[in-house]
Protein backbone atom coordinates (compact mmCIF):
# COMPACT_ATOMS: atom_id res chain seq x y z
CA UNK A 1 0.00 0.00 0.00
CA UNK A 2 1.08 3.34 -0.91
CA UNK A 3 1.99 5.30 1.72
CA UNK A 4 2.69 8.92 3.57
CA UNK A 5 0.92 12.26 2.95
CA UNK A 6 -0.12 10.78 -1.03
CA UNK A 7 -1.47 8.48 0.93
CA UNK A 8 -3.72 10.00 2.70
CA UNK A 9 -4.22 13.27 0.23
CA UNK A 10 -5.99 10.92 -2.49
CA UNK A 11 -8.24 9.00 0.24
CA UNK A 12 -11.23 11.26 0.61
CA UNK A 13 -11.32 10.67 -3.15
CA UNK A 14 -11.15 7.30 -3.44
CA UNK A 15 -13.28 7.07 -0.96
CA UNK A 16 -16.09 8.62 -2.57
CA UNK A 17 -15.97 5.55 -5.34
CA UNK A 18 -16.99 3.09 -2.78
CA UNK A 19 -20.76 3.50 -3.98
CA UNK A 20 -19.97 4.63 -7.39
CA UNK A 21 -20.35 1.39 -9.36
CA UNK A 22 -23.93 0.48 -10.28
CA UNK A 23 -25.75 -3.38 -9.44
CA UNK A 24 -23.69 -6.39 -11.19
CA UNK A 25 -20.39 -7.73 -10.59
CA UNK A 26 -16.67 -7.97 -11.44
CA UNK A 27 -16.15 -10.65 -13.76
CA UNK A 28 -13.96 -13.55 -12.55
CA UNK A 29 -12.35 -15.44 -15.80
CA UNK A 30 -12.61 -18.10 -12.80
CA UNK A 31 -10.27 -20.61 -11.56
CA UNK A 32 -9.17 -23.86 -13.30
CA UNK A 33 -6.71 -26.51 -12.43
CA UNK A 34 -2.98 -25.95 -13.28
CA UNK A 35 -3.59 -29.25 -16.21
CA UNK A 36 -6.26 -27.41 -17.82
CA UNK A 37 -4.53 -24.73 -18.98
CA UNK A 38 -2.16 -25.68 -22.74
CA UNK A 39 -2.03 -23.68 -26.01
CA UNK A 40 -0.84 -24.19 -29.50
CA UNK A 41 2.01 -22.06 -30.48
CA UNK A 42 3.52 -22.36 -33.83
CA UNK A 43 1.46 -25.93 -33.41
CA UNK A 44 3.27 -27.16 -30.02
CA UNK A 45 0.70 -27.79 -27.23
CA UNK A 46 1.51 -29.13 -24.14
CA UNK A 47 0.12 -29.39 -20.14
CA UNK A 48 1.62 -30.56 -17.22
CA UNK A 49 1.02 -34.25 -17.52
CA UNK A 50 1.90 -33.93 -21.06
CA UNK A 51 5.13 -31.67 -20.28
CA UNK A 52 6.47 -34.50 -17.81
CA UNK A 53 6.25 -36.38 -21.00
CA UNK A 54 7.78 -34.67 -24.20
CA UNK A 55 10.27 -32.19 -24.38
CA UNK A 56 9.53 -28.88 -25.45
CA UNK A 57 12.13 -27.41 -27.54
CA UNK A 58 12.29 -23.51 -28.35
CA UNK A 59 14.61 -22.91 -31.31
CA UNK A 60 16.04 -20.28 -33.05
CA UNK A 61 14.91 -17.20 -30.56
CA UNK A 62 16.76 -14.49 -28.77
CA UNK A 63 17.72 -15.89 -25.07
CA UNK A 64 17.27 -12.98 -22.64
CA UNK A 65 18.66 -15.17 -19.40
CA UNK A 66 17.63 -12.51 -16.60
CA UNK A 67 21.19 -11.97 -15.36
CA UNK A 68 21.59 -8.48 -17.57
CA UNK A 69 23.91 -10.39 -19.81
CA UNK A 70 24.08 -9.68 -23.66
CA UNK A 71 21.38 -11.93 -25.21
CA UNK A 72 21.92 -14.93 -27.38
CA UNK A 73 20.54 -14.04 -30.89
CA UNK A 74 19.65 -17.24 -31.94
CA UNK A 75 19.53 -19.38 -29.10
CA UNK A 76 17.42 -22.68 -27.88
CA UNK A 77 15.81 -23.41 -24.64
CA UNK A 78 15.11 -27.09 -24.25
CA UNK A 79 12.30 -27.59 -21.53
CA UNK A 80 11.09 -31.50 -19.98
CA UNK A 81 9.55 -32.24 -16.94
CA UNK A 82 8.89 -28.39 -15.60
CA UNK A 83 13.08 -27.64 -15.85
CA UNK A 84 15.04 -26.18 -18.06
CA UNK A 85 17.21 -29.02 -19.30
CA UNK A 86 19.51 -26.52 -21.55
CA UNK A 87 19.64 -23.38 -22.90
CA UNK A 88 22.49 -21.76 -25.02
CA UNK A 89 22.89 -21.03 -29.17
CA UNK A 90 21.13 -22.88 -31.40
CA UNK A 91 24.30 -24.81 -33.07
CA UNK A 92 24.98 -25.89 -29.67
CA UNK A 93 22.24 -27.26 -28.00
CA UNK A 94 20.45 -30.56 -29.00
CA UNK A 95 16.82 -31.02 -29.67
CA UNK A 96 15.65 -34.23 -28.05
CA UNK A 97 13.74 -36.60 -30.78
CA UNK A 98 10.21 -36.60 -30.46
CA UNK A 99 10.28 -33.32 -28.85
CA UNK A 100 7.63 -30.21 -29.39
CA UNK A 101 9.30 -28.01 -31.26
CA UNK A 102 8.38 -23.86 -30.94
CA UNK A 103 9.86 -21.40 -34.00
CA UNK A 104 11.29 -18.59 -32.21
CA UNK A 105 12.49 -16.83 -34.99
CA UNK A 106 11.61 -13.47 -34.51
CA UNK A 107 10.59 -13.66 -30.87
CA UNK A 108 12.76 -13.09 -27.29
CA UNK A 109 12.51 -15.98 -24.41
CA UNK A 110 13.11 -14.37 -21.12
CA UNK A 111 12.29 -15.89 -17.68
CA UNK A 112 8.77 -15.59 -16.08
CA UNK A 113 8.48 -12.01 -14.45
CA UNK A 114 7.46 -11.45 -10.84
CA UNK A 115 6.01 -8.57 -9.66
CA UNK A 116 6.90 -8.25 -5.63
CA UNK A 117 4.22 -5.63 -4.24
CA UNK A 118 1.06 -6.53 -5.02
CA UNK A 119 -1.97 -7.11 -3.02
CA UNK A 120 -4.48 -10.01 -3.95
CA UNK A 121 -7.36 -8.10 -2.45
CA UNK A 122 -9.48 -6.87 -6.02
CA UNK A 123 -10.44 -3.98 -6.44
CA UNK A 124 -9.37 -1.51 -8.45
CA UNK A 125 -8.66 1.96 -6.37
CA UNK A 126 -6.61 0.89 -3.57
CA UNK A 127 -9.37 0.60 -1.09
CA UNK A 128 -12.30 -1.51 -1.68
CA UNK A 129 -12.43 -4.58 -1.77
CA UNK A 130 -13.60 -7.90 -4.23
CA UNK A 131 -12.59 -11.26 -2.80
CA UNK A 132 -14.38 -13.10 -5.08
CA UNK A 133 -12.85 -12.01 -8.46
CA UNK A 134 -9.37 -13.68 -7.07
CA UNK A 135 -9.71 -16.20 -10.39
CA UNK A 136 -9.95 -12.36 -12.58
CA UNK A 137 -6.59 -11.21 -11.16
CA UNK A 138 -5.21 -14.29 -10.63
CA UNK A 139 -5.67 -15.28 -14.64
CA UNK A 140 -4.81 -11.14 -15.79
CA UNK A 141 -1.53 -12.12 -14.25
CA UNK A 142 -0.34 -14.64 -16.15
CA UNK A 143 -2.01 -13.10 -19.16
CA UNK A 144 0.90 -10.98 -18.67
CA UNK A 145 3.74 -13.48 -18.10
CA UNK A 146 3.73 -12.52 -14.67
CA UNK A 147 4.09 -16.23 -12.63
CA UNK A 148 5.49 -15.09 -9.55
CA UNK A 149 3.90 -12.22 -7.00
CA UNK A 150 4.57 -11.46 -3.50
CA UNK A 151 1.65 -10.50 -1.72
CA UNK A 152 2.80 -7.78 0.93
CA UNK A 153 -0.44 -7.54 3.20
CA UNK A 154 -3.69 -8.90 2.70
CA UNK A 155 -6.50 -10.57 4.42
CA UNK A 156 -4.32 -13.69 5.82
CA UNK A 157 -6.36 -16.75 5.69
CA UNK A 158 -7.48 -15.80 2.18
CA UNK A 159 -3.90 -14.84 0.88
CA UNK A 160 -2.39 -18.54 2.77
CA UNK A 161 -5.33 -20.11 0.79
CA UNK A 162 -4.79 -18.64 -2.48
CA UNK A 163 -1.19 -19.66 -2.04
CA UNK A 164 -1.89 -23.15 -1.04
CA UNK A 165 -4.21 -24.00 -4.24
CA UNK A 166 -2.04 -22.16 -6.89
CA UNK A 167 0.98 -24.06 -5.20
CA UNK A 168 -1.15 -27.70 -5.01
CA UNK A 169 -2.33 -26.94 -9.03
CA UNK A 170 -6.27 -26.66 -7.62
CA UNK A 171 -6.05 -22.83 -8.63
CA UNK A 172 -4.54 -21.27 -11.92
CA UNK A 173 -2.27 -18.51 -11.07
CA UNK A 174 1.25 -17.33 -10.36
CA UNK A 175 3.19 -18.74 -7.71
CA UNK A 176 2.48 -16.73 -4.46
CA UNK A 177 4.43 -15.13 -1.58
CA UNK A 178 2.81 -13.84 0.94
CA UNK A 179 3.25 -11.48 4.09
CA UNK A 180 -0.30 -12.45 5.69
CA UNK A 181 -1.27 -9.36 7.62
CA UNK A 182 0.51 -6.47 8.24
CA UNK A 183 1.91 -5.01 11.35
CA UNK A 184 0.96 -1.45 12.16
CA UNK A 185 0.58 0.95 14.95
CA UNK A 186 -2.32 1.30 17.67
CA UNK A 187 -4.15 2.52 14.99
CA UNK A 188 -3.99 0.59 11.33
CA UNK A 189 -4.43 2.24 8.58
CA UNK A 190 -6.05 -0.77 7.03
CA UNK A 191 -7.62 -2.34 9.69
CA UNK A 192 -9.00 -5.39 7.93
CA UNK A 193 -5.36 -6.59 6.65
CA UNK A 194 -3.00 -5.84 9.50
CA UNK A 195 -2.65 -6.47 13.49
CA UNK A 196 -2.97 -3.41 15.81
CA UNK A 197 0.32 -2.99 18.42
CA UNK A 198 -0.15 -1.01 20.77
CA UNK A 199 3.11 -2.40 22.74
CA UNK A 200 6.65 -3.92 22.22
CA UNK A 201 4.97 -7.18 24.56
CA UNK A 202 2.53 -8.07 21.60
CA UNK A 203 5.21 -8.58 19.24
CA UNK A 204 6.04 -11.85 19.97
CA UNK A 205 3.05 -13.34 19.86
CA UNK A 206 2.29 -12.22 16.90
CA UNK A 207 5.80 -13.06 15.05
CA UNK A 208 5.08 -16.33 16.37
CA UNK A 209 1.62 -16.62 14.60
CA UNK A 210 2.96 -15.45 11.41
CA UNK A 211 5.89 -18.07 11.45
CA UNK A 212 3.23 -21.13 12.43
CA UNK A 213 0.89 -19.89 9.48
CA UNK A 214 3.77 -20.13 7.26
CA UNK A 215 4.07 -16.41 5.54
CA UNK A 216 7.04 -15.85 3.51
CA UNK A 217 8.16 -12.12 5.21
CA UNK A 218 6.72 -10.02 7.47
CA UNK A 219 5.48 -6.37 7.13
CA UNK A 220 5.89 -3.88 9.07
CA UNK A 221 4.01 -0.27 8.49
CA UNK A 222 4.21 3.21 8.94
CA UNK A 223 2.36 3.27 12.48
CA UNK A 224 5.32 1.51 13.98
CA UNK A 225 7.88 3.77 15.73
CA UNK A 226 11.50 2.99 15.56
CA UNK A 227 11.90 0.98 18.75
CA UNK A 228 9.19 -1.25 18.20
CA UNK A 229 10.60 -1.82 14.83
CA UNK A 230 13.91 -3.02 16.14
CA UNK A 231 11.59 -5.26 18.54
CA UNK A 232 9.90 -6.50 15.29
CA UNK A 233 13.33 -7.20 13.42
CA UNK A 234 15.00 -8.95 16.38
CA UNK A 235 11.95 -11.54 16.73
CA UNK A 236 11.45 -12.03 13.36
CA UNK A 237 15.42 -12.87 12.82
CA UNK A 238 14.86 -15.45 15.81
CA UNK A 239 12.07 -17.10 13.97
CA UNK A 240 14.01 -17.30 10.81
CA UNK A 241 11.80 -14.46 9.00
CA UNK A 242 12.65 -10.95 7.65
CA UNK A 243 10.97 -7.95 7.87
CA UNK A 244 10.03 -5.56 4.85
CA UNK A 245 8.59 -2.01 5.63
CA UNK A 246 6.75 1.08 4.52
CA UNK A 247 7.10 3.76 6.61
CA UNK A 248 5.65 6.12 3.99
CA UNK A 249 7.71 9.28 4.55
CA UNK A 250 10.54 7.33 6.38
CA UNK A 251 10.71 5.26 3.46
CA UNK A 252 14.80 4.96 2.95
CA UNK A 253 15.72 7.51 6.20
CA UNK A 254 18.93 5.97 8.27
CA UNK A 255 16.91 5.27 11.85
CA UNK A 256 14.52 2.94 10.05
CA UNK A 257 17.42 1.25 7.87
CA UNK A 258 19.14 0.63 10.58
CA UNK A 259 16.65 -1.02 12.87
CA UNK A 260 17.29 -4.65 11.37
CA UNK A 261 14.59 -4.48 8.99
CA UNK A 262 15.21 -6.42 5.32
CA UNK A 263 14.70 -4.11 3.00
CA UNK A 264 11.34 -0.99 2.26
CA UNK A 265 8.88 -2.21 0.04
CA UNK A 266 8.83 0.95 -1.95
CA UNK A 267 11.32 3.68 -3.61
CA UNK A 268 11.94 6.19 -1.02
CA UNK A 269 10.14 9.90 -2.11
CA UNK A 270 12.48 11.68 -0.09
CA UNK A 271 15.83 13.12 -0.90
CA UNK A 272 18.12 10.24 -0.82
CA UNK A 273 21.89 11.93 0.39
CA UNK A 274 25.11 9.89 -0.26
CA UNK A 275 25.23 9.39 3.33
CA UNK A 276 21.23 7.89 3.50
CA UNK A 277 22.14 5.19 0.33
CA UNK A 278 25.50 4.68 2.13
CA UNK A 279 23.50 3.13 5.06
CA UNK A 280 20.99 1.61 2.95
CA UNK A 281 24.24 -0.36 1.25
CA UNK A 282 26.02 -1.33 4.52
CA UNK A 283 23.28 -2.94 6.00
CA UNK A 284 22.67 -4.92 2.70
CA UNK A 285 18.77 -3.62 2.30
CA UNK A 286 17.04 -4.46 -0.48
CA UNK A 287 14.35 -1.91 -1.88
CA UNK A 288 11.56 -2.93 -4.29
CA UNK A 289 10.30 -0.29 -6.51
CA UNK A 290 6.77 0.42 -6.99
CA UNK A 291 7.11 3.52 -9.85
CA UNK A 292 3.70 2.17 -11.06
CA UNK A 293 2.20 3.15 -7.90
CA UNK A 294 3.89 7.11 -8.03
CA UNK A 295 2.76 7.01 -11.32
CA UNK A 296 -0.82 6.31 -10.30
CA UNK A 297 -0.87 9.15 -7.32
CA UNK A 298 1.09 11.73 -9.36
CA UNK A 299 -2.00 11.04 -12.27
CA UNK A 300 0.44 11.72 -15.32
CA UNK A 301 -0.52 8.54 -17.12
CA UNK A 302 -4.29 8.55 -16.07
CA UNK A 303 -4.40 11.80 -17.41
CA UNK A 304 -4.42 10.29 -21.15
CA UNK A 305 -6.71 6.86 -19.99
CA UNK A 306 -6.27 5.93 -24.02
CA UNK A 307 -3.73 3.74 -22.32
CA UNK A 308 -6.59 1.58 -21.39
CA UNK A 309 -7.29 -0.19 -25.04
CA UNK A 310 -3.85 -1.75 -24.55
CA UNK A 311 -4.74 -6.05 -24.72
CA UNK A 312 -3.21 -6.61 -21.20
CA UNK A 313 -5.81 -4.31 -19.57
CA UNK A 314 -8.55 -4.62 -21.96
CA UNK A 315 -8.52 -8.50 -22.34
CA UNK A 316 -8.77 -8.99 -18.68
CA UNK A 317 -11.07 -6.36 -17.27
CA UNK A 318 -14.69 -6.06 -17.29
CA UNK A 319 -16.00 -2.55 -19.19
CA UNK A 320 -17.58 -1.39 -15.80
CA UNK A 321 -14.50 -1.60 -14.00
CA UNK A 322 -13.12 0.97 -16.66
CA UNK A 323 -16.12 2.73 -16.51
CA UNK A 324 -15.76 3.59 -13.56
CA UNK A 325 -12.19 4.70 -13.71
CA UNK A 326 -12.66 6.89 -16.47
CA UNK A 327 -15.82 8.29 -13.97
CA UNK A 328 -13.17 8.88 -11.49
CA UNK A 329 -10.67 10.84 -13.56
CA UNK A 330 -13.30 12.93 -14.91
CA UNK A 331 -14.58 13.91 -11.45
CA UNK A 332 -13.54 17.29 -10.78
CA UNK A 333 -12.92 17.56 -6.29
CA UNK A 334 -15.35 19.60 -4.46
CA UNK A 335 -15.34 22.86 -4.52
CA UNK A 336 -13.92 23.27 -0.95
CA UNK A 337 -11.18 20.80 -1.78
CA UNK A 338 -10.35 21.90 -4.70
CA UNK A 339 -6.89 23.75 -3.29
CA UNK A 340 -6.16 21.21 -0.94
CA UNK A 341 -6.35 19.04 -3.83
CA UNK A 342 -4.07 20.42 -6.30
CA UNK A 343 -1.68 20.88 -3.54
CA UNK A 344 -2.01 17.13 -2.62
CA UNK A 345 -1.19 16.63 -6.65
CA UNK A 346 1.96 18.65 -6.78
CA UNK A 347 2.74 16.93 -3.58
CA UNK A 348 2.73 13.70 -4.91
CA UNK A 349 4.30 14.58 -8.39
CA UNK A 350 7.27 16.01 -6.31
CA UNK A 351 7.54 12.97 -4.71
CA UNK A 352 7.41 10.64 -7.74
CA UNK A 353 10.23 12.43 -9.90
CA UNK A 354 12.16 12.08 -6.79
CA UNK A 355 11.48 8.13 -6.92
CA UNK A 356 12.42 7.99 -10.49
CA UNK A 357 16.07 9.47 -9.35
CA UNK A 358 15.94 7.25 -6.40
CA UNK A 359 15.96 4.59 -8.30
CA UNK A 360 19.15 5.46 -10.44
CA UNK A 361 20.96 6.85 -7.21
CA UNK A 362 20.22 3.11 -5.74
CA UNK A 363 20.92 1.41 -8.67
CA UNK A 364 24.25 3.19 -9.19
CA UNK A 365 25.14 2.54 -5.46
CA UNK A 366 24.78 -1.50 -6.09
CA UNK A 367 21.67 -2.06 -4.40
CA UNK A 368 19.70 -5.22 -4.69
CA UNK A 369 16.47 -3.27 -6.25
CA UNK A 370 13.54 -5.86 -7.57
CA UNK A 371 9.78 -4.71 -9.17
CA UNK A 372 7.17 -4.46 -7.73
CA UNK A 373 3.96 -2.73 -8.58
CA UNK A 374 1.82 -2.21 -5.84
CA UNK A 375 -1.58 -2.65 -7.67
CA UNK A 376 -3.92 -2.11 -7.65
CA UNK A 377 -4.77 1.39 -7.77
CA UNK A 378 -6.21 3.83 -9.95
CA UNK A 379 -5.15 2.82 -13.52
CA UNK A 380 -2.63 0.09 -11.58
CA UNK A 381 -3.47 -3.58 -13.03
CA UNK A 382 -3.02 -6.80 -11.57
CA UNK A 383 -0.18 -7.77 -14.73
CA UNK A 384 -0.10 -4.95 -16.73
CA UNK A 385 1.44 -2.68 -14.03
CA UNK A 386 4.47 -4.59 -13.72
CA UNK A 387 5.06 -4.25 -17.76
CA UNK A 388 4.62 -0.46 -17.03
CA UNK A 389 6.91 -0.76 -13.79
CA UNK A 390 9.65 -1.65 -16.51
CA UNK A 391 8.72 0.99 -18.48
CA UNK A 392 9.62 3.85 -15.76
CA UNK A 393 12.67 2.01 -14.76
CA UNK A 394 13.78 2.24 -18.06
CA UNK A 395 12.80 6.15 -17.95
CA UNK A 396 14.52 6.76 -14.98
CA UNK A 397 17.88 5.74 -16.70
CA UNK A 398 17.91 2.09 -16.86
CA UNK A 399 19.20 0.16 -19.66
CA UNK A 400 15.96 -2.62 -20.76
CA UNK A 401 18.10 -5.80 -19.35
CA UNK A 402 18.59 -4.21 -16.20
CA UNK A 403 15.08 -3.69 -15.70
CA UNK A 404 13.98 -7.09 -16.77
CA UNK A 405 16.95 -8.33 -14.38
CA UNK A 406 15.12 -6.51 -11.22
CA UNK A 407 11.92 -8.54 -12.48
CA UNK A 408 13.47 -11.59 -12.93
CA UNK A 409 16.22 -13.07 -11.59
CA UNK A 410 16.70 -10.08 -8.78
CA UNK A 411 13.36 -10.56 -8.14
CA UNK A 412 14.20 -14.01 -7.26
CA UNK A 413 17.39 -13.21 -5.37
CA UNK A 414 15.74 -10.91 -3.12
CA UNK A 415 13.14 -14.18 -2.25
CA UNK A 416 16.21 -16.68 -1.70
CA UNK A 417 15.15 -18.44 -4.91
CA UNK A 418 17.44 -17.76 -6.90
CA UNK A 419 18.70 -21.64 -7.57
CA UNK A 420 14.92 -22.40 -8.61
CA UNK A 421 13.76 -20.06 -11.16
CA UNK A 422 14.06 -16.28 -11.96
CA UNK A 423 16.59 -16.91 -15.21
CA UNK A 424 17.52 -19.24 -18.11
CA UNK A 425 19.45 -21.74 -16.90
CA UNK A 426 19.37 -25.74 -16.63
CA UNK A 427 17.98 -26.62 -13.80
CA UNK A 428 15.71 -24.26 -13.18
CA UNK A 429 11.97 -24.38 -13.53
CA UNK A 430 10.69 -23.32 -16.76
CA UNK A 431 8.75 -20.44 -16.09
CA UNK A 432 9.14 -18.01 -19.52
CA UNK A 433 7.56 -15.91 -21.63
CA UNK A 434 8.34 -15.63 -25.21
CA UNK A 435 7.61 -12.05 -27.09
CA UNK A 436 7.57 -10.59 -30.47
CA UNK A 437 10.34 -8.34 -30.72
CA UNK A 438 13.88 -7.39 -28.78
CA UNK A 439 13.02 -6.42 -25.42
CA UNK A 440 16.55 -5.97 -24.15
CA UNK A 441 16.34 -2.88 -27.06
CA UNK A 442 12.69 -1.39 -26.35
CA UNK A 443 11.31 -2.37 -23.18
CA UNK A 444 7.74 -1.99 -24.60
CA UNK A 445 8.14 -5.32 -26.71
CA UNK A 446 7.98 -7.36 -23.14
CA UNK A 447 3.80 -6.50 -23.76
CA UNK A 448 3.98 -7.85 -27.17
CA UNK A 449 3.43 -11.77 -25.27
CA UNK A 450 3.33 -14.71 -27.17
CA UNK A 451 3.48 -17.42 -25.26
CA UNK A 452 3.52 -18.38 -21.54
CA UNK A 453 5.46 -21.10 -19.97
CA UNK A 454 4.53 -21.95 -16.19
CA UNK A 455 6.34 -24.73 -14.85
CA UNK A 456 7.04 -26.29 -17.87
CA UNK A 457 3.25 -26.23 -19.37
CA UNK A 458 2.08 -24.21 -22.07
CA UNK A 459 -0.63 -21.46 -20.51
CA UNK A 460 -3.64 -21.11 -22.38
CA UNK A 461 -3.63 -17.34 -22.80
CA UNK A 462 -7.16 -17.19 -24.24
CA UNK A 463 -8.84 -19.19 -21.42
CA UNK A 464 -7.24 -16.37 -19.59
CA UNK A 465 -9.20 -13.41 -21.27
CA UNK A 466 -12.31 -12.03 -19.65
CA UNK A 467 -15.57 -14.07 -20.78
CA UNK A 468 -18.27 -12.04 -19.80
CA UNK A 469 -20.37 -14.74 -21.08
CA UNK A 470 -19.06 -17.36 -18.40
CA UNK A 471 -18.05 -15.04 -15.80
CA UNK A 472 -20.17 -14.52 -12.17
CA UNK A 473 -20.78 -10.78 -11.94
CA UNK A 474 -19.30 -9.03 -8.93
CA UNK A 475 -18.74 -5.91 -7.17
CA UNK A 476 -16.30 -4.55 -4.75
CA UNK A 477 -17.25 -3.81 -1.36
CA UNK A 478 -15.88 -0.85 1.33
CA UNK A 479 -12.53 -2.33 2.46
CA UNK A 480 -11.51 -1.00 5.96
CA UNK A 481 -8.99 2.44 5.46
CA UNK A 482 -8.21 4.71 8.53
CA UNK A 483 -6.54 7.33 6.58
Amino acid sequence: MIAGTTRRAIGAALLLLIGLASPGGARPAGAAPAASAAAAVTGATTSPAAADRTPIAIVHARIIDGKGGAPIPDGTVVVRGGIIQAVGPSDAVRVPDGANVVDGSGRSVLPGLADLHVHLTGGWDGVNVDFLSYGRYLDALLYAGVTTVLDVGNNQPLVMQLRQETAAGRLRGPRIYCAGAMIDGTDPVWPDLAYAVASAAQIPMIVKRQKDAGVDIIKGYGGLSVPVLETLAAAASRAGLRVVVDMWDRNGSPDVARAGIAGFAHLPGRVMSAEDIGVLKERKLFVITTLAVGESFARTRLAEPRFLAQPLIADTTPAWLLGDLRAFVARPPAADEAEKAAQDLERSRKEFEEMKRNARKLLDAGLLLAAGTDAPYPGLFQGEGLHRELELLVESGWTPLQAIRAATFDAARLLGAEKSWGSLAKGLRADLVIVDGRPDERIADTRRIAMVMQGGAIVDRADLTLDPARAPDFRPVPGGYNP
